[in-house]
Order: C-alpha cells, then sequence, then structure tokens
C-alpha cells in the first residue's frame, strides 16, 4: 500500500503542492536520515524553525539553524538528518512544481553541492518567512474555497521574499506596484482584465505600470499572464477530466483556437497531447 504520510518513506510527491512540519527529536520514529540521491520532480523549500539539521556529509556537510532556509532544485540530491550536536531539528518545508515565470526567484547566489543555501538573516526576516510557511501548510490542508490558488498565490509571496533577501538583490527589491499587479491578475486568472484594470488597482497609468514590469520582470504582463494561465491549464489537464475547452475557458480564454495557438507556443504540444503525455 502507498504511504500517504508525506513525513515518511515512500511517499509519492506526485502533485503541485505539498507543505508540512517535520518534528525531528532524538530517538523519534521521524530520527532518520533523508537519502534522495537522484532528487525529487518538483523544488523543496526548507526553513529551519528550531534546533539543527546536518546537511549532506563529508566535505560537502554544513550545518543548519533556527532562521535558516534551504532551496533544493529537481536535480539537487537530498542527503540530510538531524544534526549529532542537536536533540532535534523542526523544520517546515514546501513542495512545490514552480510555474516558468518563477524561473528568476529560483536561483540564489550562495549554492553548496546543487542546494541554495540563505543563512544569518535577522528574526525581523525569518520571522515573517515562518509566518508564510505556516500559512501555506494551513490552507493547503484546508478546506477553503479555491484553497489551490490561495496556496499559490502564498507561495509566490514566499519565494520572492526569499529572492528579494539575497545579498545579490537585496539593494532592490521587486517595486510592490508590480507585486501588487501581479497579485491581481493571479486572483482574477479566468477574468478578460485590461492593462488598464491592472493599472488602476497598481495606482499606476497603463504605460507606467507596463514600463515598470518589463524592468522589473524582464517580459511583458501579457507574457506574464500568459505564462501563469498556462501553468494552471497544465495542473488542470493533469488533475481534472475537464475538457480541453472548458479547462481553457477556466483560466481566461474564451477562444478555443486562441487558447490551444498560446498552450502550443508555451508547451511545445497541444493541450491534448500535453494530458496524453503527463496522465
Amino acid at each position: 500500500m502507498q504511504n500517504t504520510d508525506p513525513l515518511k518513506p515512500g511517499y509519492n510527491f506526485d502533485a503541485h503542492l505539498v507543505a508540512g512540519l517535520t518534528p525531528i527529536i532524538e530517538g523519534d520514529e521521524l530520527d532518520f536520515r533523508i537519502e534522495r540521491p537522484n532528487g525529487m520532480k518538483g523544488y523543496i523549500i526548507n526553513f529551519t524553525s528550531k534546533g539543527e539539521g546536518s546537511i549532506f556529509s563529508g566535505e560537502n556537510e554544513f550545518k543548519v539553524r533556527a532562521g535558516d532556509i534551504l532551496l533544493f532544485p529537481p536535480s539537487a540530491a537530498h542527503l540530510y538528518q538531524r544534526s549529532a550536536d542537536s536533540a532535534s531539528w523542526f523544520h517546515r518545508w514546501v513542495y512545490f512544481r514552480p510555474r516558468a515565470f518563477w524561473n528568476d526567484w529560483l536561483t540564489w547566489p550562495t549554492e553548496v553541492n546543487g542546494v541554495y543555501v540563505t543563512q544569518g538573516l535577522p528574526l525581523s526576516v525569518t520571522q515573517p518567512l515562518e509566518e508564510l510557511f505556516i500559512d501555506i501548510e494551513y490552507t493547503a490542508k484546508s478546506d477553503l474555497p479555491y484553497r489551490n490558488d490561495l496556496s499559490i498565490n502564498l507561495l509566490e509571496q514566499l519565494l520572492i521574499r526569499c529572492k528579494t533577501v539575497q545579498p545579490d538583490v537585496v539593494t532592490k527589491p521587486i517595486d510592490p506596484r508590480v507585486i501588487e499587479a501581479m497579485n491581481y491578475m493571479t486572483q482574477n486568472l479566468n477574468q478578460d482584465f485590461t492593462l488598464e484594470d491592472v493599472a488602476a488597482h497598481a495606482c499606476l497609468s497603463p504605460s507606467r505600470l507596463g514600463h515598470l514590469f518589463r524592468d522589473e520582470m524582464k517580459m511583458t504582463i501579457t507574457q506574464w499572464r500568459d505564462d501563469q494561465r498556462i501553468s494552471r491549464a497544465k495542473q488542470l489537464l493533469v488533475t481534472t477530466h475537464y475538457s480541453v475547452n472548458h479547462i481553457g475557458r477556466i483560466v481566461g480564454y474564451s477562444d478555443p483556437l486562441y487558447f490551444s495557438r498560446v498552450f502550443k507556443r508555451k508547451a511545445g504540444v497541444s493541450p491534448k497531447l500535453y494530458r496524453e503525455q503527463i496522465t
């Protein structure tokens, strides 16, 4: 029988987002070494809330303590455990499959053996980050309407915050008006909103928002919107039995031919073929 507990070996992380807390205490049932030498299909972002963990071994070994953050890309090996110097290691984590436009948020300057590492942040920074981890877990496990969308929205906030505290970008955080524009589009993904609608929400003129968005995100608003819509469509193609046309309407494309054209441009195949290849 397949394990349904993500804290135990053998769990199949065949989902777009899974979040939790792993409370490891010396000698208990979770006190074992995680070994995934080939990595995973998705990313894991990991936050130490208490105690101390040991990552890798030998010359690559390093310790993580309260407030430290790790980001494991799919290609990175997962080799970690409670540090022998600590009686416990409590770490919060989120496993996720990224959306295309997140790429810039998923590289940090400090990297050890393929794992991105952020350490030494003050409590004033790490405390709100931990609250986001908690909110993501609560929302993902809740019965709230649109819980998947809400969880993804919170994860985006977490990834952006983690990116903005990196030393190579700390002097230039993403403009809050751009974040407001992205939040508006994410929350109204299925609506036929205009540039003027987004600009009004961000309290900017359409031309000013367009220039600012390109400067900050290195793409146009339309490109960002389509990336997000197609990422959502991919998720629905894999996780539901809705027709391709219905999924197109759900993510904001009333014209099925236009939806298929945009999807193929972004994914390289048609929605129908994508579903057949993945499922």
